[in-house]
């Protein structure tokens, strides 16, 4: 194989070859008459951490294929079983409230209707909406949620100012919260915009830095190395070259693969494409200066940066959509674990929900499991207003 065919030959005086020569081998930098540098260290690392990382990749891809689609089967199908006898239980207790012999002193309307706004929120039903009308809440009531808005609002206007509604009315407290959040945000977004404008105004006053006039040059090397594989590799592999169409044909699928992995800045790639076309003799390797050495490595770490930025996206998105750990290296056997446990719960809270219509068929159970289901929603209700004061409390400390 001539030199002018070598991916790894650098080109003209200051390239000439040294004492000390680099060889590929196997997709790897070796030293082949003195103890590695650092440089060829690292280019040995880089390219066993893209190997890595491409793995676990191609892992996280199939177990989302694999396993995700059926997983979210099966909880649509347990969702629909809940939201079905979530209303089985809002018919009985509307009923049981407009039975003439119904037990004395029975108050369901509360637990009844924060049992429609449950099965309203995963679908429509027009026997929901029905009864949600018949016990809409009377005028004492809507006094008491307008003191309850007041309150609110004048809480919010002394944390986040008086703007934040900008002439809207809001439905509850919740929804006033959620505005003052959102208008907390937007402030925040804006002042930020406003400091990088400026910052970038200044740095384009001064000019670049010495630090980021060397990351630039960093960059240039890196590119200009990426493209000497590949304009190497297209040279030798051009399909239009070739007189035999069996080769021609293989050549054309080798190219396209190359042009790929050059349009995504994929050195690991080229450098395995190019040993695997026997480009390079290991046996008998042109030096490799140390500079281009360099650039290739950074090349390759920014590879891995991207990669590990992939894969971090993934498995951000196992922890969102099934529990899984975003911190954890993938391990399918914990993910399926997950899943089950998942299922496993919800099975668990249909059993209860199943056992809760039978036990209500009884009047002083029934009386029992309000109050019980009453005070376990005061108890969440508690925790969720202490959550969305903390959010309060941080909008009111970064604005300062």
């Amino acid at each position: 194989m001539t030199s002018t065919n070598d991916l790894f030959a650098d080109q003209g005086p200051a390239f000439a070859p040294q004492p000390d020569r680099l060889e590929i081998v196997a997709g790897k930098v070796v030293a082949s008459m003195s103890k590695p540098s650092a440089a060829q260290k690292r280019f040995n690392t880089l390219m066993a951490r893209i190997d890595a990382e491409q793995q676990l990749l191609q892992t996280l891809r199939h177990a989302m294929d694999t396993h995700v689609s059926a997983h979210a089967q099966a909880l649509h199908q347990l969702g629909a079983e809940s939201v079905e006898l979530c209303k089985r239980m809002v018919v009985y207790l509307d009923q049981r409230l407009q039975d003439l012999a119904k037990p004395k002193g029975l108050t369901a309307v509360r637990m009844l209707l924060m049992l429609c706004e449950q099965v309203q929120s995963q679908q429509d039903d027009a026997q929901i909406d029905a009864i949600v009308q018949r016990y809409a809440p009377t005028d004492e009531d809507d006094e008491d949620a307008q003191e309850d808005r007041a309150l609110m609002r004048s809480l919010l206007e002394s944390c986040v100012g008086s703007d934040f509604a900008q002439g809207r009315e809001f439905d509850s407290p919740e929804d006033m919260l959620h505005a003052a959040m959102e208008h907390e945000q937007r402030k925040q977004a804006a002042a930020q915009a406003k400091r990088d404008a400026k910052r970038a105004a200044r740095k384009a006053a001064k000019g670049p830095s010495a630090h980021e006039q060397a990351a630039a040059q960093k960059q240039q090397d890196a590119q200009a190395a990426l493209r000497t594989v590949y304009r190497q590799l297209a040279s030798a592999l051009h399909p239009d070259r070739e007189s035999d169409a069996q080769l021609r044909a293989r050549k054309t699928a080798v190219m396209s693969e190359v042009n790929a992995a050059y349009e995504r800045n994929d050195l690991s790639t080229l450098l395995r494409i190019q040993l695997q076309e026997e480009m390079v003799d290991a046996t008998k390797a042109a030096s490799l200066s140390q500079d281009r050495l360099k650039a290739m490595c950074d090349l390759l770490a920014e590879q891995v940066r991207a990669l590990e930025q992939d894969n971090a996206q993934l498995r951000m998105a196992m922890e969102h959509q099934l529990g899984y750990p975003a911190w954890q290296r993938y391990d399918e056997a914990t993910l399926l674990v997950l899943m089950q446990d998942e299922r496993a719960g919800l099975e668990e809270d249909i059993a209860h929900m199943r056992a809760d219509l039978q036990r209500v068929q009884d009047d002083k159970e029934l009386k029992a499991w309000l109050k019980e289901q009453l005070r376990e929603s005061k108890a969440n209700r508690r925790s969720a207003d202490m959550l969305d004061m903390d959010d309060i409390l941080h909008a009111m400390m970064a604005r300062r």
